[in-house]
């Protein structure tokens, strides 16, 4: 079994704080605190700062202290496409292998996010609506699939939240009981349907959003 060095440890950190949100789009990165932070030298982090920059995570600037590199409105597009085709197919295939059981704890998911949104916890429904989705995904019995999904929604972090207000929360509420009655139906084709419309639609409001956040 082959070592982790030291800089691919700092790498697969720092990346897992830049993808769960934890480091902000526009956040300065100091490296000393970061070693400090990850008990290193700073040797590997600014490794690993550089390589991070050259996969267009992180802006480098002369005298500068590095950022996070936000994504521009056009990346969120493109992001929410692949997403519209990835996941509409997983929730397709989820339908042959959920049990009545799975169901009804995506239905206390929803019951759950109903409560986040009356309290108008726009990050807190956020995470939920994630929740619900990542619980849908998961009984597609397609590793592969699961794990591309993952991937290109771990960006989602880099763009700002989607929910801003109490009505898109609970739009987004009735387009998940929707999809949960289609999936109690067994109706493959419109558990299909409907999750790629609930995708689709976010996408003009977002790069409204991210336009509006870059400007």
């Amino acid at each position: 079994m082959v070592a982790i060095t030291k800089t691919e440890k700092v790498y697969i950190k720092l990346m897992d704080k830049i993808k769960k949100g934890e480091v902000r789009p526009g956040s300065r990165l100091v490296i000393a605190q970061i070693a400090r932070e990850f008990n290193v030298s700073e040797i590997p982090v600014r490794e690993v700062i550089q390589r991070l920059a050259q996969e267009g995570f992180i802006t480098l600037t002369p005298h500068a202290a590095p950022t996070v590199k936000g994504l521009s409105s056009n990346e969120v597009r493109q992001i929410f496409e692949i997403r519209s085709s990835l996941e509409p197919l997983a929730a397709r295939l989820t339908v042959e292998h959920i049990s009545n059981a799975h169901i009804k704890e995506l239905e206390q998911i929803v019951e759950e996010s109903k409560g986040i949104c009356e309290k108008e916890d726009f990050q807190g429904y956020l995470q939920a609506n994630t929740y619900f989705h990542n619980s849908l995904y998961q009984y597609c019995n397609n590793e592969m699939l699961i794990k591309m999904i993952n991937e290109i929604t771990g960006l989602s972090s880099r763009y700002p939240n989607y929910y801003q207000d109490k009505k898109t929360m609970q739009i987004s509420i009735k387009e998940h009981e929707e999809i949960l009655d289609a999936l109690k139906k067994r109706d493959a084709e419109l558990v299909e349907q409907l999750t790629k419309k609930h995708l689709s639609k976010v996408i003009p409001k977002l790069v409204k959003i991210v336009d509006e956040f870059l400007n």
